[in-house]
């Protein structure tokens, strides 16, 4: 039996309208229960949230280390790719290692990052020996949030690298030969031909980067655990079910990282469609 689109649709429709009604109708409820009531004079969650400056604050930081971590992997990752590129042997090993890399993020990743720089760590312990790097680690802390932007670094790269490939692969090499015949720098023939054309699938991927790194929640959760200043472990932490549980409070943060998200990737798609559209 052939698989049509059809097919394909129907073979796999119960299981997505499982996953919908599980994701969609628990968050439906507990927003369509915190909007009722914001509007109906009650104690209204939202009010709290934007009282408060911890909360506030986790935003900032959330928005700051996705957009950072968004930055460096988009950088690393286009320049190993366009590498790749022009170095086709190593394209098929590096592809798997990125794909592995992409998914090496939560409880892992802490433990490797742990195990390289923590207080107790290889790295830290042989820079506090070494006199030449008695000062490199001083004051390092992998909870900081210099150590959550490099654990955020760390799978926002092969993640980068793999949403590039396919795009850096299409650009037509001709191109870049005829500008240097012509008398082009490569540089002049990346800011004017190749990053135009490259800037859809760039926006895209960064637009994937920033929601993949927002809503990350094992990673920092495993390096600093309820402490770590991330909206999506403040979630967490106010639906922990103890005492101190705030679901009211957990909805009216989910709404903002909702909201986040959905601004981020609809809008990295919208304009990536126009510069297309434009081309």
């Amino acid at each position: 039996m052939r698989l049509t689109p059809a097919r394909a649709w129907l073979t796999a429709g119960p299981m997505l309208l499982l996953m919908v009604a599980a994701l969609l109708l628990p968050f439906g409820w507990r927003s369509a229960d915190l909007l009722r009531a914001c509007l109906g004079g009650g104690e209204c969650a939202l009010h709290e949230l934007w009282a408060d400056r911890f909360y506030i604050d986790a935003i900032a930081r959330t928005v700051g280390l996705s957009a950072a971590s968004t930055a460096l992997g988009l950088v690393l990752g286009l320049g190993a790719a366009l590498h790749l590129v022009a170095h086709p042997r190593w394209e098929k090993p590096v592809a798997v290692l990125a794909g592995l890399g992409a998914n090496f993020a939560g409880v892992p990743l802490a433990l490797a990052l742990t195990l390289l720089l923590g207080s107790q760590g290889v790295l830290t312990t042989l820079a506090q020996k070494s006199l030449s790097l008695a000062g490199l680690l001083q004051g390092w802390d992998l909870n900081s949030d210099a150590g959550l932007l490099l654990a955020f670094t760390a799978f926002q790269v092969p993640l980068a690298v793999v949403l590039l490939m396919a795009p850096v692969r299409l650009l037509d090499p001709a191109l870049a030969e005829a500008a240097a015949t012509l008398g082009a720098r490569p540089a002049t023939f990346w800011r004017r031909v190749g990053l135009p054309l490259l800037a859809p699938s760039l926006i895209e991927t960064a637009s994937l980067l920033f929601a993949n790194a927002a809503a990350a929640y094992a990673t920092p959760f495993a390096l600093a655990g309820t402490a770590s200043p991330v909206l999506a472990v403040r979630i967490a932490a106010a639906v922990s079910g103890d005492i101190f549980s705030q679901p009211e409070l957990a909805t009216a943060l989910s709404l903002v990282m909702a909201v986040l998200l959905l601004a981020v990737i609809v809008g990295g798609r919208l304009w990536s469609a126009r510069l297309r559209r434009s081309a």
